[in-house]
This record gives C-alpha cells, structure tokens and sequence, in this order.
C-alpha cells in the first residue's frame, strides 16, 4: 500500500558552471552549460541518495509499503515480473510465462542458474516460499497487505487467517525447479500488475530460518545475502543508513556504480542544504525553493500517478449525508489552496484514477457538476439541503476534527485553509489535530469499519501498479482494508446504492477487455466522486535536484527504479 503522506525523496544537482572549473550548485537560472560524459573513475562511483526518515521502516520485501522502504528493497530483492520504466509488466527472475486455464493458471519458467547475492542458487521452491509466507499470518499481521496483491491466489484468504497451513500444493505448485504455477480462486485482468508489488519479491529462506524476525539485520553478512537484486548490502545502520555494492551474482546488467549511500536525512530543508553543500547527488524540493529550483538546470519532475484527498468518514454523523459531503466538497476552492499552500507546484484535481495511467476520464466532473475552482452558491445550497435532511442546522452542527501529518508545514497550511474555506462558506467549525506520519496509517487502519478515530482527514496514495483497479476497487471494495472511508459499510440512506457500485467494482475487476475495463471504472469513479467518496485536492509531480554528473538515471510514475536500468548508471568527470 504505497500511501503517500509516506513521502517520496528523490533529488540532484546544479550546472557545471563555465566560469568555474567547480560543479558547484549555483542557483541560477537556466542556460548554456557543459556536461562531461566521460565515465569517472571507480573509486568515484558513488551515488548519494537521500531519505527523510530516521530510518526505513522495513526492508522486508513482504511487509514494506512506503515508497522509501520500497525503493531499498529494490535495490535488493527482485520478482517474477516487474514493471519497465513505461510502467509494463516484464518478465523478471522469470524467463517467460504462459496464461492457462482462462486466465485461472499462471505458469511462470524462470531464468536459468539463478542465485542469491551470497551464490546459493534460487529456483522455483524459493518462490514458493516466498509467497507463502508473505501470506502467513505471522508476516502478513505486520503490515496487512498480502491479500492485496496476492489476495487472488487459490486459498490466500485462508492462508492469511491460518485456516490452512500452506498455500504450497493448492494455490502454488512447484513443477520443477526451473518452474513454478500460480492458480487463481477466479481470473482478474490485474493479477500480473499486482504480482509486481515487492511483495512477493523473492527472499532467501536460509537466513530468514537462521535469524528471524531479525533477519532484515543480517543482510550484509557473509558479503550480502538475503536477495537477489542488482545490489547486496554491505552496511546497514539504523541511524547512518545503508551501503549497498553490486551484487556480482546478479543475473541482469551488471550496476557500474561501486556504492549507493542511502542516506536519511530529517527533513526536505535539511536534504535540500545537503544537496547544495555537494553532500548528495539527489534531493527532493522544498516547497518555498520550488520557484525558485524550477528554472535549476539540475532540475526535472515527473508526473506521479500520485493524488492526495481529504478523507471523510461515512461512519461520523453527518458525514454520511451526500448534500452535506458535496456541500464540503463544493466550498472548497482547489486552485486556490494549491496557490497558498503549495507554492502552485501541484494540479489541482477532483479525480480519482489519476492523469497519465490507464483508465484515467479526462471527461470527468468534480462533486455536483462543480470544477476545480469550487462554487460557494452551489456549496451552501446542497449544505443547507444536508443540514435539512439531518434535522440539523449550522448551529447544532457537531464539531468535527480534521486530521493531519504533523511533519509538513505545507500540509499543516493547506488544513488551515480548506478549515476556513468551510466557515466561510458553509458557517460551520472544524477543529484540527495532528499525528506523527506513521500514527496517521495506524488511525486509518484502525478506521476501517469503526466512526473513528478519524473524522476527516488529509491522506495520499500513490500507485501500486498502473491499474484502476488499485485507485478503484482496492479503496472503496468490499472488505478492503484500504476502506477508512467506511464506503458501502454505513448508515447512510445511499448505503445499497454504495454496495451496488461494489458489485460493479468487482466486476471490472475481472472483465478482460481493456477497453471495456477502462469505461467501467470511468463510469464508477463519476460516481465515486460525485458521492465524495475521496475529496481529492491534487495530483503531484515528483521534483528534484539531480547532479548533472550523473548519468544514464531514469525517472518513472511509480518512483521504483526497474533493476536492470541500474546497468546504465554511472558517475561522469566533472
């Protein structure tokens, strides 16, 4: 579950001045400029990477679900298919698969003489195993995803409650050593899309039997162990980070850096002064800089396909009121809070399958046929129809508590201002609170089916894999963990309308016909965001700083560096 308050951090350089023979990071703006690039010598072949967290906070590959935990773990472990940087499925550790049974039966072949980092060799039991105990209930209680991304597999559900041991024999069978089938309780057009997730990164059973639960500790003993990636570990710190090395066992384009250094960092303001100091070859911007770094050489952004909303919870009276929720949703000006808040570095959006991925409407509407702008004579009329309904009036209005991420100065603006944007149109109060970034995934979890303890929230979600299904029927399905929203799951009067649109989720889901696919979730997520479902606010590009040194570095939507596109990084003289 790739949330994104679970922040992004990417970043880079400045200019190789002509007036200098320093690459220094000026902050000019851009023009004419010279990039040497004649490779460095090895000893130079060190790449800077910085994160801001004290520390990731996984490296198992089936428990990771932020976007900095991920970007480790893939330097490390690899899957049987993955995505390439114009996010298609490829085969990985698998040579080739083939499509049974109508879609039921997967068989992957994988590549010849695999092996681990430390020279075992990995074949089809370890994958096997790897799946399997991602779906146990001693791994999946840890972060309680497996059934998102393996939740398809023959007796998965039954795996993750321990009503059966072992999904070995039944939803995966080993047919040799070179081969291994996966069977499906029933054909979904996004099975291999969500195989990509690392959660079924292959992982090496030997040292997780020797260690434990501490086994992610060990990855750098016996010269790198544990994965079968580009990279091994060769430090690991839970306070000055990780070293990684390549890993020479590695069956893809061999890396042609010595070292990544992942480095974590407090803060953007912190990275971003590192960067500037040549202490980093990346940072990510702070948001007071982006005028200023958007005319950088050094700088570039990505389209993310990554959208943050604020959450209502269907469970809070009134929330469950549809006037009421438009009403909300209305009286807030989009483009304004992106102006004020965020400096105009994001596109103000109502979507919720976002621009730049299959399936995304370029035709849809915001709430009550409102725009991007918002509309405050529309906003107090469906409000006060709300009110009405609910025998209520702005007065009796209960107090409600909107919810954020404590660490962004940015987010903590863009509350204040959506909380004002509500009195002013709407006359009512909203009182605000704050949690640490982790504590806000374990309140939206706990939300799952419960009034609270969230009410309304400020969330974000980037792509898992580059499927509506993940935008769609992952957030608002039946039974899905995702759900703080308690969509389908209320008291509303709307409640069997809600349901009715989970069977048609569920129904896109496993319809094989692209295009087909593609309108049904059009039409679904109309309605989902006419009836709020999410009150998304934008959709955000990645941005960084990238030394210009720095060559062969690919950037994609998802901000998961495909293994073999490490082959062509590499330090240029400077």
């Amino acid at each position: 579950m790739r949330r994104h308050s679970k922040d992004i951090p990417y970043a880079s350089f400045c200019i190789l001045c002509l007036l200098s023979i320093l690459c220094v990071a000026c902050g000019g703006s851009k023009g004419p400029h010279v990039v040497n690039t004649t490779k460095a010598m090895d000893a130079q072949q060190i790449y800077r990477w910085a994160f801001r967290l004290p520390d990731i906070n996984s490296f198992d590959p089936g428990v990771a679900t932020d976007t900095i935990s991920l970007q480790a773990v893939s330097l490390v472990f690899t899957g049987l298919v993955q995505l390439n940087d114009e996010l298609k499925v490829q085969p990985q550790l698998a040579q080739s698969y083939e499509v049974l049974d109508n879609g039921l039966t997967y068989r992957f072949h994988l590549r010849p003489n695999v092996k681990f980092s430390d020279g075992h060799p990995l074949d089809a039991n370890d994958v096997a195993y790897t799946i399997d105990r991602a779906l146990s209930p001693e791994v999946n209680s840890q972060s309680g995803v497996a059934l998102t991304y393996l939740g398809l597999i023959k007796n998965a559900p039954e795996r993750t409650n321990g009503e059966v041991k072992s999904i070995i024999g039944s939803g995966i069978l080993v047919q040799d050593p070179d081969t291994v089938e996966i069977t499906l309780r029933e054909p979904a057009a996004y099975f291999l899309q969500a195989l990509t997730y690392p959660t079924s990164f292959i992982v090496e059973r030997s040292v997780i039997e020797q260690w434990g639960s501490k086994w992610t500790d060990h990855l750098n003993d016996h010269d790198g162990q544990g994965g079968a990636g580009p990279f091994k570990v060769k430090e690991y710190s839970h306070t000055t980070g990780i070293v990684f090395v390549p890993d020479t066992n590695y069956y893809g384009a061999q890396p042609q850096l010595r070292e990544i250094h992942y480095v974590p960092y407090k803060d953007r303001d912190t990275s971003y002064n590192a960067y500037k100091a040549n202490q980093t070859e990346i940072t990510d911007i702070p948001l007071a800089q982006y005028p200023v770094a958007k005319v950088r050489d050094d700088f570039s952004q990505t389209n993310n396909l990554t959208l943050y909303y604020v959450g209502l919870n269907y469970r809070v009276k009134p929330l469950e009121n549809i006037h009421i929720r438009q009403g909300m949703a209305a009286a807030l000006n989009r483009d304004l809070i992106n102006k004020a808040a965020w400096h105009s570095a994001y596109k103000p959006s109502c979507h919720i399958v976002p621009e730049g991925m299959y399936g995304y409407n370029p035709a849809l509407t915001c709430p009550a046929g409102t725009s991007t702008k918002g509309d405050a004579r529309r906003a107090r009329e469906l409000f006060q129809q709300g009110l009405k309904e609910e025998g209520m009036t702005t007065s009796t209005f209960p107090q409600l508590t909107m919810t954020y991420p404590s660490q962004s100065p940015e987010t903590a603006n863009e509350a204040t201002i959506e909380i004002q944007m509500w009195k002013t149109v709407l006359g009512i109060t909203v009182n605000s609170a704050t949690l640490s970034q982790n504590s806000m995934y374990t309140a939206q979890s706990q939300t799952w089916k419960n009034n609270g303890p969230l009410q309304i929230w400020i969330a974000g979600w980037g792509a898992d894999f580059p499927d509506p299904q993940d935008w769609i029927s992952l957030q608002f399905g039946t039974n899905q963990p995702n759900n703080a929203y308690n969509f389908g799951f209320n008291d509303s009067a709307m409640v069997s309308q809600q349901q009715e649109l989970q069977k048609q989720m569920q129904a896109a889901d496993v319809n094989m016909d692209p295009l087909a696919r593609a309108a049904a979730y059009n039409q679904i997520e109309q309605q989902l965001v006419d009836q709020v479902a999410w009150l998304t606010i934008d959709q955000r590009p990645e941005m960084r700083l990238l030394k210009p040194y720095v060559q062969g570095y690919k950037f994609n939507p998802v901000s998961l560096i495909p293994p073999d596109d490490w082959g062509a990084v590499y330090i240029a003289q400077r």
